[in-house]
Formats: structure tokens, C-alpha cells, sequence
């Protein structure tokens, strides 16, 4: 098993390399590789940084969000919530794969990540107009025709509700609705 460890990560949770790498460990429930290693950790120390529960045994010991949220890329946070937003499918046809790191959603990834470059507030803008498409689509039964994501991505066609606020896509409701 590879850990890559960079300095910045020490240097922002506070904690050596011996440490953070009990931590990783940890988390992905290596218990018998950490058991062959020789650490020098002080667990009750990680505890009081609020990156450790401690159990009874080292496999009751609980890594908290504090430090796993670390080992994420904000570029993975911002993928994930976006495909948690994203339907994945309607009636019978599928618009993307269930696994965030599927081949199938690997070019929406990448088109995805080219076009954030890391702006959250790209991001948020993109999660938004998500969210008033899929309004939309559901309050007028067209939810059988979104893209896929793959095709959503590569289009751009969030661009096309951003700015659509509440109020307009209200009051253009009530006009269908009495025509």
C-alpha cells in the first residue's frame, strides 16, 4: 500500500507523518497493516485534536470528520454533491452511473473539474440551476427528457436556468396553468 503524505497536510491538521498515517490507516480499516508498523503516535493527543474516538480496541478507535474530510479533495466534494443532485435515472432510462468514480461518469468528471477549476461559487451556481431544472421539469411532467449527465456536462446546459429565480418560474406556472 502507497500513502502519499504532503507537508501541507501536516502542516495544516497539526500532526506528524507518524500520525497522520495511523489516522489513514484508520480510516480504511488496515488494522493488520497498522499492526506491523512502528508508530510513534500519542493517541490521546490526536483524541484531543478531535481527530480520534477512542474504543476499546484499536479497532473500535473512530476517525472523525476532521481529518477524513482532509484526505478529500474539494474538487471531489463539489463532484459528489453534484451527482447526489443529479437524478440517477427516470422511468427506465439511466442518466448516470450510481459510482462517482465509474468510467461512465469519467468525461463528465474531467469536462466537469476543466470548467470549475476549483471555484466553489461556479459550483454553487451549477448546483442551483440543477435544482430549478429538475423543479421545473417535475412540475411540468418533462423529467423524462433530462440529459444525461455526461451530455448535461458537456453542454453546459446549466446555463440555461441560471437566473431563473423562484419568482419567475412561479408566475410562469400560473400562466400555463390557465391557458
Amino acid at each position: 500500500m502507497n500513502v502519499e503524505i504532503s507537508t501541507e497536510s501536516l502542516t495544516n491538521l497539526c500532526i506528524g507523518a507518524d500520525e497522520y498515517l495511523y489516522l489513514y490507516l484508520l480510516h480504511q480499516k488496515a488494522y493488520d497493516t497498522l499492526a506491523t508498523l512502528n508508530l510513534n503516535i500519542d493517541i490521546e493527543v490526536l483524541q484531543t485534536k478531535g481527530y480520534l474516538k477512542l474504543g476499546q480496541e484499536t479497532s473500535d478507535h473512530i476517525v472523525r470528520e476532521p481529518f477524513y474530510s482532509h484526505l478529500e479533495s474539494p474538487f471531489s466534494q463539489m463532484w459528489s454533491e453534484l451527482l447526489a443532485h443529479f437524478p440517477l435515472r427516470v422511468e427506465q432510462r439511466v442518466l448516470r452511473a450510481r459510482d462517482a468514480n465509474a468510467k461512465a461518469n469519467e468525461k463528465a468528471r474531467i469536462r466537469y473539474e476543466k470548467y470549475l477549476q476549483g471555484n466553489v461559487g461556479k459550483h454553487k451556481e451549477v448546483i442551483k440551476a440543477l435544482n430549478t431544472e429538475l423543479d421545473l421539469r417535475k412540475e411540468d411532467d418533462s423529467l423524462k427528457y433530462m440529459q444525461q449527465l455526461v451530455t448535461w456536462v458537456n453542454n453546459h446546459t446549466w446555463e440555461k436556468y441560471i437566473g431563473l429565480d423562484d419568482e419567475q418560474t412561479k408566475s410562469s406556472r400560473r400562466n400555463t396553468r390557465r391557458l
